[in-house]
This record gives structure tokens, sequence and C-alpha cells, in this order.
């Protein structure tokens, strides 16, 4: 045992690993000087005393940054808020209607890199419903759709303000503070944040939509960099 954990460390010190040749933050912004440039579809909102961009309800926005240099990986960090009765992985009770309610993250989405979704996406689901005994509408976040966790796993704070109040202000509103690395090379990056959320029956008494009460969600403080390996 003694000579085979020799020979490992050995072999481990012997080891050489790239070093960051560039760590470069290539885009940065909390929104408080409504600047929108470089993305599109974006709109401010005021939330907790704070500009941020949202909210959004089936929809989202594009950050297209030029110029960024070369580069061998990118990483993406923000403040997430998750607003109202998210679902999950699941929504509503029979198998015809589990539905998740997803949020995703897709770079250069355009491009399928090697038929591997994986590889340039971060596809998860949200629930920020609470649990009863041991029934959960469970969550894939922090990992990747359809792992399965408990309601806000991972969240920073759960007690922030509700958009809407009401029958379809949903529960207080929950919020992530999130970091993802991905693969990345060229110039030029794309990201693309958005949703897919599943709402039937999000509609008053009077027919009136209530969608984006009953769920949406809202970004700030992105911060992307660039790093390259020698």
């Amino acid at each position: 045992m003694k000579i085979v954990l020799t020979l490992f460390l050995l072999i481990l010190l012997g080891c050489s690993y790239p070093e960051i040749s560039s760590d470069k933050l290539a885009y940065q912004n909390n929104f408080e000087n409504n600047d929108l440039s470089d993305i599109d579809g974006g709109n401010l909102s005021s939330f907790n005393n704070t500009t941020v961009l949202g909210d959004y309800n089936n929809d989202g926005f594009t950050i297209h940054l030029n110029d960024v240099g070369k580069h061998d990986y990118i990483f993406i960090s923000f403040d997430l808020y998750i607003h109202g009765s998210w679902d999950g992985n699941f929504n509503g009770n029979s198998d015809s209607s589990r539905v998740p309610d997803k949020w995703i993250m897709e770079l250069n989405p355009e491009m399928n890199v090697h038929n591997d979704f994986s590889y340039n996406k971060f596809e998860t689901t949200f629930s920020n419903s609470a649990c009863f005994g041991n029934y959960c509408l469970k969550q894939s976040y922090p990992q990747n759709y359809p792992f399965s966790n408990n309601p806000k796993t991972g969240s920073l704070n759960t007690d922030l303000p509700r958009k809407c109040f009401g029958f379809f202000g949903g529960p207080s509103t929950t919020l992530y503070k999130i970091e993802k690395g991905f693969r990345s090379s060229g110039n030029a990056v794309v990201i693309r944040f958005y949703d897919q959320l599943w709402q039937p029956n999000a509609i008053d008494k009077d027919g009136i939509s209530k969608e984006k009460c009953d769920e949406s969600w809202s970004i700030d403080n992105i911060s992307i960099r660039v790093i390259k390996y020698e």
C-alpha cells in the first residue's frame, strides 16, 4: 500500500496543469443607470428598492458581446429573483399535466454544439412553494433538470417582497445568487436568458390574465468574465 501511495504522489506532483493567462471582465451591469446597450429584449423595473432587468414571463432577453478577445471559458454570475408560485418539476397531479416550470440560460443559442445541448445550456427548474408534510413540489436547481431537490434549495433569501398581492400574488420572492461557466471560444459571445412556464389557470374571475403576477422572474448584477489558459 505504501508503494502504491508513493507512486500516486509522484505521478500527481509530476502532473502539470494549465495556468490562467487572462481573466478579463467583459461585461458588468447593475442597471441603476438604465443601460440596456448590448441587450435585446431588455426592459427595466423597480424591485426591492433597486432597478432590475425584468420581470419576465414566457419571455427573456439576450446579451450580445463583441471583441471580448480569445478565450477558453466564460463565467456568468447574477442575482436571479423568482417571483410568484413557480411549481418546479411538476405542475398538477395527473401525468398529463406534469409540465415543469423551466428557467434556461444558453450560450450561443443559434449553435447546437456537437448536438449536445448540455454543452452550452443550463436548463433548470424552480419551486417557490412550501412543503406540506412529506409532499413537496420539487425543483432541479442547483442541478440541471430533471434532478430533484426540495423547494428553494440553494437560495440566498426566501422572504423578499411579492411582485403582486391578492390571489395571484403567490409567496414571497426568492433570491438566488448564481454563477455558471461554459466552454467558449472566438471573439464574440451571445447569451440567452429565458423561461418556459406553464400556467393554464392564471386567469382571474373577470377573465383577465394574471400570468406575471402568478409566475415571473427578474435579474440583477450581471457579471461576465472571459478566461484564457496558457
